[in-house]
């Protein structure tokens, strides 16, 4: 054997993170995460794939998933009333009233006597924002 080889057993294992799981898997993930049924989080999955393949142009539905989607799947998908039937468009109509609602609560807010709740009314405002932005607006 060579200096410059060393055995197989020595080579470092996939990054966990960037392991290709399946549609099951991540399904699966999700209910563990989240607490949601399996129909509910294989609804997100699918949303997300929808979303993912109408951006691109073409579709994603055979592509592995990796934790990274998982992640993005929570933070896009999570907050959407699915039990209800809550569409895409009905959750960004929600967002924006939420929004609304939570940036009169932060204009309202005195950050010098109560700093945190000014800070928080601040951040959910923002994040509420976000949910109501469809995604593909420039």
């Amino acid at each position: 054997m060579s200096e410059n080889t060393f055995p197989m057993n020595d080579w470092p294992g996939p990054d966990p993170g960037s392991v290709p799981l399946t549609r099951a898997e991540v399904v699966e993930q999700l209910v563990e995460q989240t607490g949601r049924s399996s129909q509910v989080a294989a609804a997100m999955v699918g949303d997300y794939l929808d979303d993912t393949s109408a951006r691109l142009g073409f579709s994603v539905h055979r592509w592995g998933l990796d934790a990274g989607d998982v992640a993005e799947i929570r933070r896009d998908y999570e907050w959407r009333d699915y039990e209800r039937g809550e569409t895409p468009a009905d959750a960004r109509a929600r967002a924006a009233v939420n929004a609304a609602g939570w940036a009169t609560t932060a204009a309202a807010a005195d950050p010098e006597h109560s700093p945190g709740h000014a800070a928080r009314s601040d951040e959910q405002a923002a994040v509420w924002a976000a949910r109501a932005e469809d995604g593909w607006s420039a």
